[in-house]
């Protein structure tokens, strides 16, 4: 990255920062406490990141890239929020989850403004908000739907299965940043190159994810402890030495075993497979970049290699 993109990276999360500030709830509304609380670490703004670079690249205006940077964003917010009461998360960026220090209710309703704002953040851009509003409507309902599907898939799901969740899960909200950016600039392009790419980097990260649960197997597996998709647990239980055992524990009720069988996956060769998944999906999404069009091929590329540096690192010096 030039120095002239950081500069303009930082400068962007500034703004974005400044941005949150002056749309905070009410002061006199007890969500104010709980939205500065949240907004003290705002993490890496990932996503606001990608429509930044992508309206910079297709030369969007400021204040319309800001507003939909922020859209994103806070849609994403939401989703950890109530992702968290879900799966009661009691801890999210190095500080008590939301519903842990405020209560679930707060959590709800904290949650819920941040979708509502997004919408507005959406609909301000006068010429595509209609456009913007319902591309951030059918993000999150495709990312409910994925979430729903992976609190609820209580067998071992198959691999066609952990694909279409994880998809459902990461996607939506990747591909929304830099498809609402071609919207808001007028681009008038085919973006199924696009929907494909961020599948192929969607299923890269949560497969990285996936396996960072298994391995080290120093740390207990929160997704064999809650039965929760993995790509790891799903190619072990159909080919890992002892498949027919694990399964049958695995639609049990015990979780005396976890220990056991995260052991026993991480010393197979299923690891070594999904980390050939893994590779196989980078590749894809790489080749996919040139299909895009031109102007948004440097901020494909970037997500690519985003990606691509998770699980380089992640796999340095992994151990059972």
């Amino acid at each position: 990255m030039s120095p002239t993109q950081i500069k303009n990276r930082l400068n962007g999360l500034a703004q974005l920062d400044a941005l949150y500030k002056s749309e905070m709830p009410d002061a006199k509304s007890s969500l104010a406490a709980a939205a500065n609380y949240h907004f003290k670490n705002p993490g890496k703004s990932f996503r606001a990141q990608l429509a930044l670079t992508s309206g910079n690249a297709l030369t969007l205006s400021q204040q319309d890239n800001l507003h939909w940077a922020a859209a994103c964003e806070l849609l994403h917010n939401a989703s950890l929020i109530h992702d968290d009461i879900s799966d009661a998360s009691t801890h999210r960026r190095g500080q008590e989850s939301i519903h842990q220090h405020f209560g679930a209710d707060m959590a709800l309703c904290l949650g819920d403004w941040m979708v509502a704002k997004a919408f507005e953040l959406g609909a301000r851009n006068s010429q595509h908000g209609g456009s913007l509003v319902t591309l951030l409507a059918q993000a999150m309902q495709e990312t409910c739907s994925g979430q729903i599907s992976d609190i609820t898939q209580r067998d071992c799901a198959e691999l066609d299965e952990w694909e279409r969740i994880a998809k459902g899960k990461t996607a939506p909200l990747l591909i929304a940043p830099i498809k609402g950016a071609a919207i808001a600039a007028g681009l008038n392009a085919d973006l199924s190159s696009l929907d494909r790419l961020v599948e192929f980097c969607g299923l890269a990260y949560q497969g990285r994810n996936d396996i960072d649960d298994i391995i080290p197997s120093s740390h207990r597996s929160s997704d064999l402890d809650g039965r929760k998709p993995n790509l790891v647990v799903s190619l072990f239980s159909q080919e890992g030495t002892g498949a027919d055992d694990f399964n049958l524990w695995y639609k049990s009720d015990d979780i005396s075993k976890v220990s056991h069988w995260q052991k026993r996956i991480a010393s197979s060769d299923v690891i070594l497979q999904a980390n050939q998944f893994v590779d196989y999906w980078l590749a894809q999404a790489d080749l996919l970049v040139l299909s895009v069009p031109t102007p948004l091929q440097s901020v494909t590329a970037g997500l690519v290699a985003s990606v691509k540096g998770k699980a380089t690192s992640k796999r340095q010096g992994q151990i059972a």
